[in-house]
């Protein structure tokens, strides 16, 4: 089950050659629903797992988020929310690949709504189960609404998977709740950690100090530069394929849902992560906030390496 409380509508712009401060001619624009929970389901059904996306969904584009998720065959549940979808604007340069990100808040929500999602999840979680909880928060941003939603989670013996930036993940910790599961990127470490990250030892280190405050198992992606994952299993350095970088939007999405896809089949760590990087990389090659292709997921797991880094033996 993945669950996206701020879901959006992604408006991709692709430019020639991006100049700020001047005049710039579209050359394509595309638009897809999005959201990082909505990301990982729609990656885990490209990967061949069915998914349900669970969620808040405002009223006057939720109708076409669910449309667009039932015709792609995945479940949904998502409890109507008043106000506007938030959309999001990527502005893509396809002379350098870089992308640069314009995020709406989204729509407020009410505690009814925050009550039917609590009931909604607990109703549908099962022991052994993963629970993926991905993204921003709508307004007014309360991270505690994370925290009650992994208790909920893990009361019901599933597994939780937190994928948020580094002050929600900070609040969500100092309310004392521990997700099985923390996938971060190096920028989110960083402002969870309030200081630079700039080293592979660094971000080393940034996972084991999480580990230290009680989360299970913690994975850091790094870019080109591939993960880094310190876990209960052990260490792992793990590479990301060598591809043409189109355009990196979603590609943490799609890592962590191929993760997630290895560890459900049992695989063990080092399947789990050639998986996630070689998802993470597939994303790269398509345009835009289009995701990863299961064929190139396939091809790519052979160039992916990953190597222990120490064997299990607690944190340190």
């Amino acid at each position: 089950m993945t669950v996206t409380l701020n879901p959006a509508i992604d408006q991709t712009i692709e430019v020639e050659e991006f100049h700020e401060t001047d005049t710039n001619r579209v050359a394509a624009i595309r638009w897809d629903i999005g959201g990082k929970g909505i990301n990982v389901a729609r990656t885990l059904k490209e990967l061949g797992y069915e998914p349900l996306a669970c969620g808040f969904a405002p009223r006057d584009l939720g109708g076409m988020i669910e449309d667009a998720l039932q015709d792609a065959g995945i479940g949904c549940e998502f409890v109507l929310v008043p106000g506007e979808t938030r959309t999001n604007i990527t502005i893509l340069d396809r002379s350098t690949h870089r992308h640069t990100v314009l995020a709406a808040a989204g729509a407020p929500v009410d505690e009814h709504a925050v009550e039917l999602l609590r009931s909604r999840i607990a109703r549908r979680v099962r022991p052994g189960s993963w629970v993926v909880l991905a993204g921003s928060i709508p307004p007014p941003g309360d991270a505690g609404l994370y925290t009650e939603l992994i208790r909920i989670a893990l009361a019901g013996g599933a597994k939780v998977a937190l994928d948020a930036d580094g002050p929600v993940v900070a609040a969500v910790l100092d309310g004392g709740a521990l997700p099985t599961l923390l996938k971060l990127n190096d920028h989110e470490l960083e402002r969870l950690l309030d200081r630079p990250v700039l080293t592979e030892a660094g971000t080393i280190e940034g996972a084991r100090l999480l580990r230290r405050r009680g989360v299970h198992d913690v994975v850091v992606t790094r870019g080109p530069d591939g993960a880094i994952a310190s876990t209960a299993a052990g260490e792992f350095r793990v590479s990301a394929a060598p591809v043409e970088v189109n355009s990196a939007v979603g590609a943490g999405d799609s890592f962590l849902a191929g993760l997630l896809l290895g560890l459900v089949r049992d695989e063990g760590w080092v399947q789990a992560l050639t998986l996630a990087a070689a998802a993470g990389s597939a994303c790269c090659m398509t345009a835009g906030t289009l995701l990863c292709h299961a064929a190139d997921v396939t091809r790519l797991q052979a160039s992916i390496r990953v190597e222990r880094i120490r064997e299990a033996s607690g944190v340190r």
